[in-house]
């Protein structure tokens, strides 16, 4: 199971694609305004991965928003990593199991499984 969770989520590329697929199964929206057409990606080389720009708005928006990846700095494919292995019933991953399996810091694993955790 570790193993495949951690292919699985090799990049952030894939991490973002799996994510948006879940949460936007029709195409990115507009988490300000809800709008869904006039809707564009931004690809610049100074643009963070996988940016949107609302046209009706006016503001840049990541699929992110409004989820338990919304303001952490740690990438994306380390969370859904951690999301997989916490969700296999076969055992209780702690802290300490979290932080050595994704390679941060136990500190980081605490906070990581406690924002996990609560929103279940």
């Amino acid at each position: 199971m570790e193993r495949d969770a951690i292919e699985k989520f090799r990049d952030e590329e894939a991490a973002y694609d799996y994510v948006e697929r879940h949460v936007w199964p029709d195409g990115p929206v507009c988490p300000r305004c809800d709008a869904s057409d006039r809707i564009g990606r931004l690809r610049g080389d100074s643009t963070r991965i996988h940016t949107y720009k609302c046209y009706h708005c006016r503001k840049p928006f990541t699929v992110k928003i409004g989820t338990i990846f919304e303001d952490s700095k740690i990438p994306m494919h380390k969370w859904l990593q951690l999301i997989l292995l916490a969700s296999d019933s076969k055992r209780r991953l702690n802290a300490n199991a979290a932080s050595t399996i994704l390679g941060v810091t136990y500190k980081t694993a605490a906070a990581m499984l406690q924002r996990v955790t609560d929103r279940q």
